[in-house]
């Protein structure tokens, strides 16, 4: 595989994902060769990450292709140099991550992305769970936090919620407030 120029194949990926769509398309991956989808499983993706990032850049506008680039960038080499290239083991089923309304430290959201967060990492995430989805880029809004710099937050401090918790207190502009 080609790293030093994986990104400019993942955009040729994402840019199919995202025409397909707009022509009609609704099915996660039945634009990719087989081809494609090896070169995904290489670089630690799915076509679920392309289709989700794809429908909620037309229909909501984000995440756009630079904040997945900078995602997948994370998931990539998280993927080559702690995974060291294998699969995740477990994925997830969606009913036992924390709810919405799960606080730390009174942060809503924050127990429910740190999970994903480490999830998507590990490409342990189902296909109904998106990290990045409209809820996690409200989170990421009201924080001002990008989401690649939220995912590689919970990469430095991956079994340390607290330590999150504890950066967003000192640095988001709406607990700065409080």
């Amino acid at each position: 595989m080609d790293h030093y120029n994986f990104h400019k194949r993942l955009k040729e990926i994402w840019q199919n994902g995202y025409d397909n769509y707009q022509a009609g398309g609704r099915e996660p991956g039945a634009y990719l060769t087989d081809d494609d989808q090896a070169f995904l499983a290489d670089i630690g993706a799915n076509q679920q990450d392309v289709y989700d990032a794809t429908d909620d850049c037309i229909r909501y506008g984000g995440p756009d292709w630079e904040t997945f680039l900078a995602v997948q960038v994370l998931r990539f080499n998280y993927f080559k140099l702690v995974m060291k290239g294998e699969p995740g083991s477990y994925i997830r089923p969606m009913d036992e991550y924390t709810p919405k309304q799960g606080e730390i430290n009174g942060i809503p959201w924050l127990p429910r992305i740190i999970e994903k967060a480490q999830h998507k990492l590990r490409g342990e995430l189902e296909p109904d769970v998106m990290y990045g989805c409209g809820g996690d880029r409200d989170f990421f809004q009201k924080h001002n936090l990008h989401a690649a710099q939220f995912l590689q937050l919970v990469w430095n401090n991956f079994d340390d919620p607290q330590t999150i918790a504890s950066y967003l207190e000192e640095h988001s502009p709406i607990l700065q407030k409080a």
